[in-house]
């Protein structure tokens, strides 16, 4: 085993027997890195939030649906009406009428933009006019229609429109929601490690402490059988107390880097929450990691959830421009209809001067068979067209659409660029903090030799109590260095990850050290 892996053993050990104490304080909570994913997928409160999006994107489509819901119209309704002789076939008695009206109606717009109806139209009407034939009358219609555009509205209209775009926003919807979740999952990692480094932080001025104390102890003795000045104290005592202030910053550390993670695993504010002490279980590492950076950018290209939603967007936005087209056109609507009708009810027979000689009896059923018999049929089949003058609303609403999706387009080359960049600089984070791991961990080697050696020298006399202060100083800066690099290392590989993480797309790192892409979820 090195130097640096002994170190990093003790300096795990230490933290380790740190925890342990701390436990008798407070209820303990020993995590893993993905158990902490894992809380923070079922607990974050940001997470929460967005789950509510895809579901009310979902509604939006069905709203959306809605105008392709049949509608059902009834109307039932009776008159009464008594009218002035107006004629000679009316007699001269001033004739009354009573009519009671039973319709129904359906009306459906299909996705190619027409729109079909149904009507059955039924009436009863009795009257005292001699003019009347059937006393009381029942008359029956069934009629059905359907409009057609052949120009506008043909290929779309505002319905297909607002159907699309709720099913784009939907889409759009989910992307957002996993772009949460994939922030959530990187910032926990990151405020995981940054617990890390807070406690091996600690654990290194703790260290440096110890060092300090080390060091007045021995100068105290050697003050006592005049080996050393008394002002060589007075520099110790200032140096360990300057420790001491370093371990109080260093704690406080750990106590907002233990809150920042908890803020993010557990889903509301409790007492037993914050009294929890987070013990973290799995240590960074920083093994070298070979990037292949256009492949990197080529997967966030292709699959990033900003560069996803932005193409949905502009998918919107040109059927925006389909529809802003479509009201360019003229309007020509194929128009057709059938319709059939009857009539029924007593006959009333007549002489000559209008008396009543007789009756054929009859009723409601003559006047439906007639209907569904077809015995008079009525059709009709047109075209409408219209076409406002100039038209100078939809072409601008044309132009303005047209421009929308032109500025997005150009906006989509930027965030190409800005994502490209981001890949590269999350890249090159990768490659310098492993350099400087290797940096940070030879010079901390050094410095604990130099310590060595000047402890060494100090006790026989040849060097001062300022040197090994310095050089004690020089290793906890070291160390903390050191800690730094590892905990930035594998930060900037989560940010890396994060560059490139696609909707339904994990990356990670093949045992090989070559970057790797694998598409789940989709």
């Amino acid at each position: 085993m090195s130097f640096k892996n002994r170190a990093l053993t003790a300096v795990v050990s230490v933290a380790c027997a740190a925890a342990v104490a701390h436990a008798q304080e407070a209820p303990v909570l020993e995590l893993r890195l993905d158990d902490a994913v894992e809380r923070a997928l079922k607990n974050n409160v940001d997470i929460a939030v967005q789950r509510f999006q895809p579901e009310a994107a979902a509604e939006a489509v069905r709203q959306a649906r809605g105008a392709y819901d049949p509608l059902f119209t009834s109307t039932v309704r009776e008159t009464s009406s008594t009218q002035p002789v107006s004629n000679t076939f009316q007699g001269v008695t001033t004739p009354t009428g009573k009519q009671a009206d039973f319709i129904f109606g359906l009306a459906q717009a299909v996705p190619t933009g027409a729109q079909v109806s149904v009507a059955f139209n039924n009436s009863r009407f009795s009257s005292d006019s001699i003019s009347q034939i059937y006393d009381p009358r029942y008359s029956s219609t069934l009629s059905i229609g359907v409009t057609q555009p052949l120009l506008r509205d043909l290929a779309i209209d505002n319905q297909r429109y607002q159907l699309r775009v709720a099913k784009k926003n939907r889409e759009i919807s989910e992307v957002q929601f996993h772009q949460t979740v994939v922030a959530t999952v990187a910032n926990v990692k990151q405020l995981y490690y940054d617990l890390i480094y807070a406690i091996d932080n600690l654990v290194a001025q703790r260290g440096s402490l110890a060092l300090a104390g080390k060091l007045l102890d021995e100068n105290r003795i050697k003050v006592k059988v005049g080996t050393l000045a008394p002002l060589d104290v007075v520099q110790a005592e200032s140096e360990a107390a300057s420790r001491e202030a370093d371990v109080i910053v260093a704690e406080a550390a750990v106590a907002q880097a233990e809150d920042d993670l908890k803020g993010q695993i557990f889903p509301r504010q409790e007492t037993e929450m914050w009294a929890l002490h987070i013990v973290p279980t799995d240590r960074p590492t920083a093994e070298a990691k070979q990037i292949d950076v256009d492949a990197a950018i080529a997967t966030a290209l292709e699959k990033r959830t900003d560069m996803v939603a932005a193409r949905k967007n502009i998918e919107i936005l040109d059927t925006a421009l389909r529809l802003s087209r479509n009201n360019l056109l003229p309007a020509v609507d194929l128009v057709a209809s059938y319709g059939a009708s009857g009539v029924g009810g007593n006959q009333i027979l007549r002489d000559a001067t209008g008396a009543v000689t007789g009756y054929v009896p009859g009723g409601y059923g003559d006047a439906t068979h007639q209907v569904f018999a077809r015995d008079f049929p009525t059709w009709t089949v047109g075209a409408n067209v219209s076409f406002p003058l100039f038209n100078r609303a939809a072409g601008a609403a044309a132009a303005r659409s047209r421009i929308s999706r032109d500025q997005a387009l150009a906006s989509l080359r930027g965030l190409e660029l800005q994502v490209a960049a981001e890949v590269r600089a999350a890249a090159r984070a990768v490659e310098t903090n492993y350099k400087r791991v290797d940096a940070t961990g030879a010079a901390r080697v050094l410095a604990t030799r130099s310590l060595d050696a000047e402890d060494k020298k100090f006790g026989a006399g040849m060097s001062t109590n300022y040197l090994v202060t310095q050089k004690q100083r020089d290793l906890a800066l070291a160390e903390v260095l050191e800690l730094r690099a590892v905990a930035d290392y594998r930060k900037s590989v989560i940010v890396f990850e994060r560059a490139l993480e696609a909707a339904g797309a994990s990356v990670s790192f093949a045992s090989s050290g070559s970057l790797t892409g694998s598409v789940v979820g989709q």
